[in-house]
């Protein structure tokens, strides 16, 4: 009985851990929203099944990924209330240009910010931005799957032995028209 007390007593403890805290003081900013990490889940109500749009906030900046593109905007206003500048993209179009529009359009006119329970919503406009606090699982992706639908599998390095003999134009440096 003891051993399973324990146990549960430290399971609740490592979930807490888990959970950011942000004390309420007036001086900050950014005392009610948890800076850090973000992934994005729902957008005006449509829960996503591909979870790939990451958003890193501070007091000042938001920054992240959109799948395809990288994106960085500075941020105004003290909560509830936000104000998004300029976002600044890769510019990197795909498969998911659809979402990234609907996200960067929602993030554009948003003018409300609020988090509870670990969930952080943007909104303001006809959509609101649902975000789930934390990382996705990794680098590349949920369940390591590498969620940019434009990268190329890496192929399989060739022995040298079997490597067809390079014409001299192809074993040439590039050059930089340039230079």
């Amino acid at each position: 009985m003891f051993r399973q007390l324990t146990a549960a007593a430290l399971a609740t403890v490592a979930l807490a851990a888990c959970e950011p805290t942000a004390t309420a003081t007036p001086d900050e900013p950014y005392s009610t929203i948890p800076t850090g990490d973000y992934v994005l889940f729902n957008i005006g109500g449509d829960v996503l099944s591909v979870r790939h749009t990451t958003m890193t906030i501070t007091p000042t900046q938001i920054s992240g990924r959109t799948g395809c593109s990288s994106f960085a905007a500075p941020i105004t206003g003290t909560p509830p209330e936000i104000a998004v500048g300029e976002i600044q993209t890769a510019g990197q179009p795909c498969r998911w240009s659809a979402q990234e529009t609907a996200f960067f359009n929602a993030l554009r006119v948003a003018n409300r910010i609020s988090y509870e329970d670990g969930v952080m919503r943007i909104s303001g406009g006809p959509n609101t931005l649902t975000f789930e606090y934390g990382r996705l699982a990794s680098r590349e992706g949920v369940i390591g799957r590498n969620l940019n639908p434009n990268a190329q599998p890496a192929a399989p390095e060739e022995p040298v032995a079997a490597a067809m003999p390079v014409s001299a134009a192809a074993a040439s440096p590039v050059e930089s028209a340039v230079q």
